[in-house]
């Protein structure tokens, strides 16, 4: 499935349309490949860090949980 493309202009630092430009040549692809892949890159580092949030969260759900219950299941094995 081919996806729509849209035309945008951007404002960029100098340095940053110097760095465009040398990755640009160095794999010998156009600018706006470049930008696509730089933010499909960013959008995954985006996506693994929410990932990396809710894991967490959801390790200290569970140690607060644990803690909750240990006390009653030492109960119980008595």
């Amino acid at each position: 499935m081919q996806e729509t493309v849209s035309l945008v202009t951007l404002s960029l630092d100098e340095d940053l349309v110097e760095t465009l430009e040398k990755i640009s040549r160095q794999r010998k692809k156009p600018r706006s490949r470049v930008v696509q892949e730089a933010l499909r890159l960013w959008q995954r580092k985006e996506l693994q860090e929410k990932l990396a949030e809710g894991y967490r969260a959801m390790a200290e759900e569970d140690r607060e949980t644990a803690e909750r219950r240990v006390p009653a299941f030492r109960e119980i094995l008595k």
